[in-house]
């Protein structure tokens, strides 16, 4: 697709989420002969708040391409689910762009989030206050919006809400959400399923795939079974708003939500008013408002 001074504008974007396995699906559709995926991983065009958003200037995203050609272009940034302003503006840039999830157990990617960031040295509290009186920091430090960059362990997390929140701005059809670990349990069936998505040839065979791999939460003595069961509490109703739109329950997630439940949206996923009813469905079983911000005109 082209923008009107004849730019290629992106296919599609790998949105989220951090530490959820996005360099290892980066690094796969690399290897795909009808994918040109950004020089660089992470090219944070959307979530830079430097940019004069009242009048974008798309060049320095155009920057990460070579020469136009029949492929799709894409390019995978994660914090994109989380960074609400970015959602706006992959909206103004290319409102019939594709989004692809990947989304991790809310409670390992919130310690493998603390685990980066607190062996990088910027932050010095441990695990165990960082997610509690810890969080506070996030919106008396936010950056734009009640989001920081470094210490939402947790928020990260809260699926559901970035998900009904992203739903005011895309239909479900536009949305391709895979979990985690379903995909490194068996690539080759996810990547069918995206190549499906993405309207390209099936993925070459490939040898499994896993970058910047590291300890699950449970061989990690650090993360107490309090820790686990305190964050597994903060997440229940996100986790069931993920089955939600999903369809289906995530046992490998812990969670008590029947599958019954979750399938009571199944096959109603790609109509306009079904993106409204998905959406509500999402905020009931949040039981609080999602930030509303004003939708396009």
């Amino acid at each position: 697709m082209s923008r009107p001074d004849g730019h290629r504008k992106l296919d599609f974007l790998i949105a989220g989420a951090q530490k959820g396995g996005t360099c290892t699906l980066d690094a796969i559709f690399r290897k795909h002969p009808q994918i040109q995926m950004a020089r660089r991983k992470e090219t944070h065009f959307f979530d830079d708040e430097s940019h004069h958003w009242e009048t974008p200037n798309y060049d320095k995203l155009d920057a990460y391409f070579g020469a136009s050609d029949d492929r799709l272009r894409g390019e995978a940034t994660p914090i994109t689910l989380y960074w609400q302003p970015a959602i706006r503006r992959v909206h103004q840039y290319n409102p019939d762009i594709k989004l692809i999830l990947l989304l991790r157990n809310p409670v390992e990617r919130a310690f493998s989030h603390w685990r980066k960031v607190y062996s990088s040295g910027r932050d010095a509290l441990p695990f165990s206050d960082a997610i509690r009186e810890g969080r506070d920091r996030v919106q008396v430090q936010a950056e734009v919006e009640g989001l920081h960059r470094y210490f939402s362990y947790v928020e990260r997390g809260l699926y559901g809400r970035q998900l009904a929140y992203l739903l005011d701005y895309f239909p479900r059809q536009q949305i391709h959400c895979e979990v985690s670990e379903d995909f490194f349990g068996d690539q080759a069936a996810t990547l069918q399923r995206l190549s499906i998505f993405l309207g390209i040839h099936p993925f070459p065979a490939l040898p499994p795939v896993h970058k910047n791999s590291g300890p699950t939460f449970a061989a990690v003595s650090t993360l107490s079974e309090d820790d686990i069961a305190y964050l597994s509490a903060v997440f229940r109703e996100d986790v069931a708003a993920v089955e939600a739109f999903l369809g289906r329950s995530i046992p490998e997630w812990g969670s008590a939500v029947t599958q019954a439940r979750a399938q009571r949206d199944q096959g109603r996923t790609h109509s306009r008013g079904a993106t409204e009813h998905l959406r509500l469905s999402l905020r009931r079983l949040l039981r609080t408002p999602v930030e509303r911000w004003p939708r396009r005109g």
